[in-house]
């Protein structure tokens, strides 16, 4: 966990609900933070299952570097034949529109919608 002052940036968690990881961050995702959350969910989506939620609502700030850090994620779930669903925050949703990536993405407003819907 990236922390200033010892106060969280980000905060990731993540845990299988049936056949998929939902992975949880909280905080932002940033400069500072894409390694670590880049580092976790590359190594839950070699050991994991296929099928991958992140749930995004907890984040209030996403810049460029995050969002690059999705597309790899996405880029590798279909290399790995899996699938992958973001479930966005307000700001998180801001950004995915004006960078067109709500196209690109699987999006849901919720993680039950998203774990109910969505793969294919």
């Amino acid at each position: 966990m990236t922390t200033i002052d010892d106060q969280p940036i980000l905060a990731i968690s993540d845990e299988l609900l049936g056949d998929t990881r939902v992975v949880r961050c909280v905080g932002e995702i940033d400069i500072a933070t894409v390694p670590e959350l880049r580092d976790r969910v590359m190594g839950l989506q070699v050991d994991g299952p296929p099928r991958l939620v992140i749930d995004l609502t907890g984040v209030t700030f996403i810049d460029s570097l995050g969002l690059g850090a999705l597309i790899g994620i996405h880029k590798r779930a279909r290399v790995l034949q899996g699938s992958l669903v973001v479930v966005p925050s307000p700001a998180a949703n801001r950004v995915l529109v004006a960078t067109a990536l709500d196209r690109v993405f699987k999006l849901h407003e919720t993680v039950e919608a998203a774990l109910g819907n969505g793969y294919s």
